[in-house]
């Protein structure tokens, strides 16, 4: 039986480590920003940088089944920045063109679940006092 020692890194096979991109950003920048824009042209995205390094975390001290773990996955690190630019540029045409809804709080700059609170109360107070009904119904992913 052939036997192979694995080398164990904080990075997985074929990421680029965080600290080199940020200095060589400069000389990289446009190659990176001609790079996610045609991603985004096409369409498409390498499979090379889906790949995710999955590390299981114990959810409990004593552990005897794979369900003790939470898997934490650990994508590449140009998947996380060009999940950036993405983002940045899918809120600024929701927020520059309104399409989000003012009582959307989740996952907003300035949207806080205390300002979704606040909001709820003040409605069922205003309802009250004009003798309104009020029914509220929470959704979650799960």
């Amino acid at each position: 039986m052939c036997t192979q020692k694995i080398r164990k890194s904080k990075y997985t096979q074929n990421d680029i480590p965080a600290k080199f991109l940020k200095i060589s950003a400069s000389s990289l920048s446009s190659w990176l920003s001609e790079f996610f824009n045609k991603c985004m042209a096409k369409g498409e995205f390498l499979n090379l940088l889906k790949i995710a390094q999955i590390t299981p975390i114990p959810k409990i001290t004593s552990l005897k089944s794979p369900n003790d773990y939470r898997p934490i996955s650990i994508l590449p690190t140009l998947s996380k920045i060009f999940e950036k630019v993405i983002h940045s540029r899918l809120y600024y045409f929701v927020t520059g063109n309104c399409i989000l809804s003012p009582q959307q709080y989740g996952f907003r700059t300035n949207h806080s679940t205390e300002l979704a609170i606040s909001a709820i109360y003040d409605d069922m107070i205003c309802n009250k006092d004009n003798k309104l009904i009020t029914c509220t119904l929470f959704l979650d992913k799960e």
